[in-house]
């Protein structure tokens, strides 16, 4: 009987201390969880728009049309849609077509024999922390459009 009397409360304390790591753990698993999910986002987004690039005609008359092209496949990246309209939401929250970067490797006679698509210094706010993305997620395609260097861009 005096055992007993020695042991009472310690139900209380041993909640209050497991429910703190408890606490811990869900918060952590909750943020790994959200940031893996727009990481996910982000790697279809970027393979979708990779895909695009590559498949699309390669209009190089001027300097402007190169630009022209790069801008509708980081549309395609940020919106999924190569003409968004004003409405029109990222994939992910706070992506912008400025972190998207489009590089075309060439041949040695000009023509593109590649494209590579990754994002800039994207980052993502956590619960408790935010990840930065730098140069990730990167994919590279072969160019397997149509090289039309007297066309331009409309």
């Amino acid at each position: 009987m005096k055992r007993r009397r020695f042991a009472r409360g310690h139900a209380m304390l041993e909640l209050a201390l497991s429910a703190g790591v408890m606490v811990t753990c869900l918060a952590g698993t909750f943020q790994f969880g959200y940031t893996f999910y727009v990481y996910n986002q982000l790697v279809t987004a970027v393979g979708n728009g990779a895909r695009y690039a590559a498949q699309r005609s390669y209009r190089a008359a001027t300097e402007r049309d190169i630009e022209l092209g790069n801008q509708a496949i980081r549309n395609m990246v940020v919106y999924g849609d190569a003409q968004p309209t004003a409405e029109l939401a990222p994939v992910t929250a706070g992506l912008k077509p400025e972190r998207v970067e489009v590089r075309w490797i060439l041949n040695d006679d000009g023509k593109p024999s590649a494209v590579n698509v990754t994002v800039r210094g994207y980052t993502v706010d956590a619960v408790f922390r935010s990840f930065t993305f730098d140069s990730r997620p990167m994919v590279e395609f072969p160019y397997v459009g149509r090289y039309a260097p007297g066309e331009s861009e409309r």
